[in-house]
């Protein structure tokens, strides 16, 4: 192997961890993460276009190999096909834990905002009636 090559791929692999270590606050969320929530959306948003960008660059590499005598092994290809099913699998996982995050969080500060609402009891002479239905 080439010492380019092996620069390139070093390059390759450094650039999916930080993708990983960018989403991966979502990928086991504890309850010390709601109060973080804010600042996760700019890193799940990098993180996923990485990901994105590298699964179209493997399925270009896979269905429109570079130069038209060039052959792809089968074993190539499938392994890849696998690869990236597995990539897109771990985006979705990681979208759905954001978005269980992020709906949690709703959940917990609209509760938080009903213990605080206090209601006003109307006068007596404003008051419908037990029983009565008001049709408008």
């Amino acid at each position: 192997m080439s010492p380019a090559k092996f620069f390139w791929g070093a390059v390759h692999i450094f650039i999916l961890a930080f993708a990983v270590w960018l989403v991966s606050p979502l990928i086991v969320i504890t309850a010390s993460d709601y109060l973080f929530k804010n600042s996760y959306g700019l890193r799940l948003a990098l993180g996923l276009l990485i990901f994105i960008m590298y699964v179209g660059k493997w399925s270009f590499d896979v269905f429109a190999p570079q130069g038209l005598a060039r052959k792809v092994s089968r074993l190539k290809t499938a392994a890849l096909i696998i690869y990236i099913l597995v990539v897109v699998s771990f985006m979705i996982y990681i979208v759905a834990q954001a978005a269980s995050l992020f709906l949690q969080s709703a959940v917990k500060e609209a509760e938080s905002d009903q213990s605080q609402i206090q209601t006003r009891v109307q006068p007596a002479e404003n008051r419908i009636p037990d029983g009565f239905a008001v049709y408008i």
